[in-house]
């Protein structure tokens, strides 16, 4: 792999300034989205087309309305990197534009994208691409070891980090407690939105990241100390491993929101439930383990209930 200069790049006549770029309607098919992109190179702005082969990460149009929130102004700068493209066509690897439309050989200022996570959404988002390396790569096989072994090393946010994001970019309590509750008991994003009680939906946690503040903001169905009472009874009752699946704390939110139970009421039964009722290993062995779980608890409730008027009197 070598990166080719401005100089080379119009010698071997991959860049032609004075080429009219064609309307992609004519020659690419029909233009869903813009193919086209202005790139920075040695102080030179010069339009591209962007290629993709059939191996390329996916380019969702279902993105580009949440694109348009973002703040450009609030982006750290990347290195776009792109290919030449004599090789694809050399070795019969056929070239699209983002919309999926065959590029015909030969097409000037078409440069295949090299994958890379930070530059990923941004190659069609930035007005001008200001930081771009175009490389010359011996074979397609160098070009993907290439991004392979730079992609090995790249990874985005897991759903944890990206609520910790949404929680210091907008200082909302609830993406807060969410965080908070998930990184101290080691526990599923979605596991720590069960033991508190809400849902945050992924669109919303995307913006918030952003520092927007939706109209319907996330509240906590129950506080972070009781959730946290919650999860550690839980632990003790089944296991900790079972405390931390998903099927638990949705049987505790049903019990508590649907069938009514006395939070406090809950917890006893939590504390007294026999272990031979409540083994996870039999639990387990279940085909439905969330409605076993259902099951056995209530069962041990409505005794316990049963049993209060008797120690009353």
């Amino acid at each position: 792999m070598k990166t080719i200069n401005l100089e080379q790049l119009k010698r071997l006549n991959f860049i032609n300034e004075n080429a009219a770029m064609p309307a992609s309607g004519t020659i690419l098919g029909v233009d869903d989205l813009p193919t086209k992109v202005s790139i920075m190179l040695e102080g030179k702005v010069l339009e591209i087309i962007p290629a993709f082969t059939d191996y390329n990460m996916e380019q969702p149009k279902k993105k580009e309305k949440l694109m348009e929130q973002s703040d450009a102004g609030k982006r750290l700068d990347v290195i776009f990197h792109f290919a030449t493209p004599q090789t694809f066509w050399e070795e019969g690897y056929t070239l699209f534009d983002r919309n999926g439309n065959e590029i015909p050989k030969d097409t000037p200022n078409v440069f295949p994208v090299c994958d890379t996570a930070d530059s990923y959404w941004r190659i069609f988002s930035d007005l001008v691409l200001t930081n771009v390396q175009i490389h010359e790569f011996e074979s397609v096989q160098e070009y993907a070891q290439t991004i392979g072994n730079s992609m090995l090393l790249s990874r985005g946010l897991n759903n944890v980090e990206k609520v910790g994001y949404a929680a210091l970019a907008t200082g909302n309590d609830a993406y807060k407690a969410v965080f908070e509750f998930a990184k101290r008991n080691n526990v599923p994003m979605n596991t720590a939105q069960l033991y508190l009680d809400l849902q945050l939906r992924p669109l919303t946690t995307a913006l918030m990241m952003l520092g927007k503040e939706p109209k319907t903001v996330p509240t906590l169905g129950r506080t972070p100390e009781e959730a946290q009472e919650l999860f550690e009874q839980a632990t003790l009752t089944f296991s900790k491993g079972g405390a931390r699946s998903r099927y638990i704390p949705r049987v505790l939110n049903r019990l508590l929101n649907i069938q009514k139970y006395e939070y406090g009421f809950l917890m006893e039964g939590l504390r007294t439930i026999p272990a031979n009722e409540i083994a996870m290993g039999e639990l387990q062995r279940c085909a439905d383990k969330e409605y076993c779980i259902m099951e056995t608890l209530s069962a041990w409730l409505t005794d316990l209930k049963r049993e209060q008027p008797k120690k009353a009197a």
